[in-house]
């Protein structure tokens, strides 16, 4: 969690000397600590063979059993996939997603679909 800080911050950062060029600091913000999370050595928090990244103050045994399962049904899903679900979550979109992720809106799309879809099914959704 340490990292995602850390990258977060530098991320404002360099934004802060960047203001009067950035469009959308929402995006620009999302996208600059994204991949400064992917350039670290340690492992990428939604890495499939990570656990989820728990606050300090939250141990395990308070999350929800609901919690666990979609936490671990995320962790099923290819990267690109928790992606788009992690950036409509924020209420991106689907252009700037596309945007963000140097992706078509076409493949925003049907990664949203593929991993809704995943999600069910790995929940026993209907």
């Amino acid at each position: 969690m340490r990292d995602a800080a850390d990258a977060a911050q530098s991320a404002f950062a360099e934004l802060f000397t960047k203001w009067a060029t950035v469009r959308s600091p929402r995006a620009w913000l999302r996208t600059v600590a994204f991949r400064q999370m992917l350039r670290q050595p340690a492992e990428y928090p939604l890495d499939a063979h990570s656990e989820p990244a728990v606050h300090p103050a939250t141990s395990p045994l308070e999350l929800r059993e609901q919690e666990q399962q979609v936490l671990a049904a995320l962790r099923q899903l290819p990267l690109a996939q928790r992606q788009v679900l992690a950036l409509v979550y924020d209420q991106f979109s689907y252009r700037e997603i596309a945007e963000i992720m140097d992706k078509s809106e076409a493949t925003v799309r049907k990664n949203t679909e593929r991993a809704r879809a995943a999600m069910r099914q790995i929940l026993g959704v209907t």
